[in-house]
């Protein structure tokens, strides 16, 4: 997804450009760059995507799950594997009973992963200062951040953090004062999925930090 920025228009406007496309869209604001960043990070990152959209970039595969679970689950195709074509990212699961119930485990689960291992605005300069995004306003109320690993959304913020810390040379402290929140909100944040804990201790070890636990 590409935007052009107008920094004299008048007021806040989030517009396709009919000119160029329907990929393409127009951002005129007269708002920083950061905030207009902070705003569309949500609904450009796949993280974020409805679950039509998502799935439109998506493969699914359908198999029958091995092992015990009942007659229904040995017999029928209930074991659900999508990979995100543009990224090759792959995410399965096969350990409830109907394909529909896997399937919604399986998006989830790609979601947190595209949320950690694809950051797709990772070239744009480094946001400042740092603004946090309605959805997570939504969620983070006195420096308290209060979502379960199991809301649709979860992926969401964790791609608007782990795109916060990557800008931001993982200064964990210095993104928890962005987001109003506290450095041990964001580590038990990133501790909801662990991969995105070994993450920040891998970036942490490359800069010679101790590691968190």
């Amino acid at each position: 997804m590409q935007f052009h920025r107008e920094s004299e228009a008048p007021a806040e406007l989030l517009r396709e450009d009919r000119d160029n496309g329907p990929n393409l869209l127009l951002v005129v604001s007269n708002l920083p760059l950061a905030l207009q960043q902070s705003q569309t990070m949500n609904q450009s990152h796949p993280a974020g995507w409805s679950e039509e959209e998502l799935l439109s970039h998506c493969k699914l595969t359908f198999s029958r799950a091995s092992g015990p679970g009942g007659q229904n689950r040995n017999k029928v195709e209930t074991s659900v594997h999508i990979e995100f074509v543009p990224a090759e990212l792959h995410a399965q699961a096969s350990e409830r009973r109907t394909q529909n119930e896997n399937r919604k485990v399986a998006i989830q689960r790609l979601r947190c992963k595209l949320a950690v291992e694809y950051q797709p605005t990772r070239e744009l300069a480094p946001p400042a200062p740092l603004f946090p995004s309605e959805l997570w306003n939504r969620y983070c109320k006195d420096g308290r951040i209060n979502v379960s690993d199991n809301n649709t959304e979860w992926p969401a913020l964790l791609a608007e953090l782990m795109n916060s810390l990557e800008q931001n040379a993982w200064n964990l402290s210095l993104v928890a004062d962005g987001l109003a929140t506290s450095s041990s909100q964001l580590v038990k944040l990133l501790k909801k999925y662990p991969p995105a804990f070994s993450r920040l201790n891998e970036a942490r070890k490359l800069r010679e930090q101790r590691p968190l636990t």
